[in-house]
Order: C-alpha cells, then structure tokens, then sequence
C-alpha cells in the first residue's frame, strides 16, 4: 500500500499562469511551460526521435493522432491529479527504450505512443486547472510547445537520418533515445523522493 501511494506521490504539479497578460504573451507564457519543463519535454523528444526511426514521414503520418489526443487532454486535465506528471514521466520512459531497443518500431507502437502521448502533453500541462478555466490563449501556447517539442526532434533525426544513410546513424538516434530514457529515470527518482517538491 504504501509503495502504490509512493508511486503516485510527486510535487504539486499544477502551472501558475498569468490570465492578466495580454494574448500574445499568455500565448508565449503556454509554449514556455512546455518548452522548460524537464518532465514534460523530455517524454515528447523521445517520441519525436521514435517517429523518425519508425520511418521518415513517421510525424506527419500520427500528426491527426497526436492533435486529436491533445484535445482530449485538455478534458482529461480537469480530472487528474498531480501524479500525472510522474506517469507521464513513466511513458516517457518507456518510449525512449521502444526507440532505443525496437530495430524499427511498429505502427501500432508509434500510433499509440503518439496519441498516449499528446492526451498526456496536455493534461498535465494544464493539470490543477478546471476544463477551460484559462483563457484560449494559454491552451493554443501549450499545443503550440507540444508540437514544437516533438516537431524538432522528430526534423533533426529525419533530416540526420536521410543524409547519413549508414546503419551507424541509425544507431546514433537510438543512442540519443537512450540518453533521454536515462535522464527521465534519473528525474523520476529524483521526483519519487522528493526532490522536486
């Protein structure tokens, strides 16, 4: 029992957001969260880097996937508490090792990590927040960062990958999924002891 409360335990998760700033900067201020904290970007390059090593269009071809499970996120935040950020964290982890151990991940692996992933995004983004309860500005700045963060790792990786046609590429890209499952285990740890609080 108490290894299941451990494992839901983390730091008040929820993001302070201007609602008084003008839309331009509730827009920038949305991106930020994304763009600067560790356990929400993290999970979303992992994914990125997955997308490009499943196949060279692999971010267009979830892209619906991955913005549909955005909006779902924005529901689902309103009825998830703080340990979403440390499940999060978890799936994070998770498609990291997919990327760096799966020789060429599955269709059924990268839909699912994708749309897991977008829902996810979102929720905890705007987790300890009421459906809506910010403005329009703040919720199109967090879409806005999660999509930056999985669209940039996701073009590095293709374009490394369509110029260095070399199995040692390959292996590079998974190498680098393999570093961001490591910072995400290190973070994760450090967060179940508390050390994010």
């Amino acid at each position: 029992m108490a290894a299941a409360a451990m494992l839901c335990a983390g730091p008040v998760g929820a993001h302070s957001f201007d609602t008084g700033a003008d839309a331009y900067n509730q827009l920038v201020e949305g991106t930020a969260v994304v763009l600067t904290d560790p356990g929400l970007v993290i999970p979303i390059f992992a994914l990125g880097v997955l997308l490009s090593l499943w196949r060279p269009e692999g971010l267009p071809q979830v892209w619906p996937v991955y913005l549909l499970a955005q909006v779902s996120g924005v529901v689902t935040a309103a009825f998830v508490g703080a340990w979403i950020t440390t499940v999060f964290v978890g799936l994070g982890i998770v498609t990291a090792v997919a990327a760096a151990l799966l020789p060429r991940p599955t269709t059924a692996i990268a839909m699912m990590l994708a749309a897991v992933t977008g829902l996810g995004a979102l929720a905890v983004g705007l987790e300890g927040h009421g459906l809506f309860e910010l403005s329009v500005f703040i919720h199109l700045g967090l879409i806005l960062g999660v999509n930056i963060a999985v669209a940039l790792p996701a073009g590095a990786a293709r374009v490394a990958l369509d110029k260095v046609q070399a199995p040692w590429m390959r292996i590079g890209w998974r190498v680098v999924a393999s570093w961001l499952g490591a910072i995400l285990v290190l973070y994760l740890a450090v967060d179940l002891t508390g050390g994010l609080s």
